[in-house]
């Protein structure tokens, strides 16, 4: 196209400006500092300025950026180091101010890659948890005893529209980060620095494995995030939703002593229509969940708060209705007996389970999902159960009695 043609006639002049990122004509030189008299090496390119300036003087201007990579001069190239390798020291408590000369090494994750930091907590008297005091400078622990790993707000708040968008998977997203730091291919520690670190204990530290704490700080992060706009921690209460909810309900459908006359029971009958609720519960055998290794002591955080029933719920109706075959009747017998009973239920008799192409349910633990949407196509909360093709019509019966 014309746009590309103009852009080629300027390639030349473009590659040179490329170019010329990788170096700096200041650098070695004087440091840009008022009355510093140091030699200036460093530059940092997340800062607009880029000013050269020392390494003194590039650590004290980071003081609230310090997750900013340095790019240190060292004679041949500029190395891509962090500010704690260059003496930078992050205190938590007192608006960065220091209090004590307590580090600790720590491993911090932000959106332009992994940081090893030197982080002093705060020890005065009356002060807040090491969790509380890291989670009000925006970092969010990996664990709540020995911490030495966390992950900023930032990192995981563009985790969650990251997923959203693109639905790009954790370990995908994990490996973009580790991309962005500087490690060592042989070690898998962060690459030595031309500047001297005087803090022994990042010796020890590595980049690897840091997946399964993303995953789960992710997971709670996100799990406290939805509890936070849910607003029970508030007081808020929302119509047609029980106190432990965290879904919101359909505020069209109607809702007694919300959008329904006080004396709606006294309707006429032949005006009834005008208050009912309609549902349509629908399958979806794409949503399949293969069998696999599962941590089986693993929770759920919002047990009975979403849009799923607890399998504990489920289970028990099963076994008392349907997992025992009445007296001379086979299994295809107990299946229609099922097809009959729903029949008056669902216009299909949801027989679309038959109609699964063979061998599609082979080695997964759940088919697929049940939902019950209003005609407003809103999805009810606790209305959504896992299937399992031989259980496909107890558990429609289940939500049926269940919603009802």
């Amino acid at each position: 196209s014309s746009r590309i043609n103009r852009f080629k006639e300027r390639f030349d002049e473009l590659l040179n400006d490329i170019l010329s990122r990788e170096q700096d004509s200041n650098i070695p030189g004087a440091c840009s500092t008022k009355d510093c008299l140091r030699q200036a090496k460093v530059r940092c390119r997340k800062c607009h300025a880029k000013r050269p300036s020392c390494v003194e003087c590039a650590v004290a201007g980071h003081r609230n950026l310090p997750f900013h990579w340095l790019e240190i001069w060292n004679g041949d190239f500029f190395e891509k180091t962090d500010l704690a390798d260059a003496g930078f020291v992050l205190y938590l408590g007192h608006g960065g101010d220091p209090c004590c000369e307590l580090p600790a090494a720590f491993i911090v994750v932000h959106i332009n890659g992994i940081h090893r930091v030197a982080l002093h907590y705060c020890h005065c008297p009356g002060r807040l948890s090491d969790i509380s005091q890291l989670m009000r400078a925006d970092m969010f622990p990996a664990s709540t005893e020995r911490i030495e790993t966390a992950f900023t707000c930032e990192l995981l708040e563009r985790y969650h529209i990251d997923f959203d968008v693109t639905k790009r998977s954790a370990q995908d997203f994990v490996r973009i980060l580790t991309m962005l730091t500087p490690i060592d291919k042989e070690t898998g520690k962060v690459k030595a620095s031309s500047v001297e670190s005087s803090f022994e204990q990042f010796a020890k530290l590595s980049h690897q494995d840091r997946y399964r704490e993303f995953m789960l700080a992710a997971r709670v992060y996100r799990h406290l995030t939805m509890v936070k706009r849910a607003g029970p921690k508030f007081g808020v209460v929302i119509p047609g939703r029980t106190a432990q909810d965290l879904m919101v309900p359909c505020l069209t459908c109607p809702i007694p002593d919300f959008n329904l006359p006080d004396d709606w029971q006294d309707t006429p009958e032949h005006l009834r229509y005008l208050h009912r609720m309609i549902l349509c519960a629908d399958g979806n055998y794409h949503l399949q969940k293969k069998i696999k290794k599962v941590d089986e002591k693993d929770v759920a955080l919002s047990k009975g708060q979403g849009y799923f029933v607890p399998s504990e719920e489920v289970e028990p109706y099963l076994v008392k209705d349907y997992k025992k075959k009445g007296k001379g009747k086979t299994s295809k017998d107990v299946d229609d007996d099922m097809v009959r009973t729903t029949s008056s239920i669902m216009c299909t008799g949801m027989r679309v389970a038959r109609a699964q192409r063979s061998g599609k349910f082979k080695s997964v633990d759940v088919s697929g999902i049940l939902s019950y949407t209003c005609d407003h196509l809103h999805f009810r909360p606790s209305a959504t159960v896992d299937l399992r093709t031989t259980k496909t019509y107890a558990r429609i019966l289940f939500e049926w009695y269940n919603m009802s």
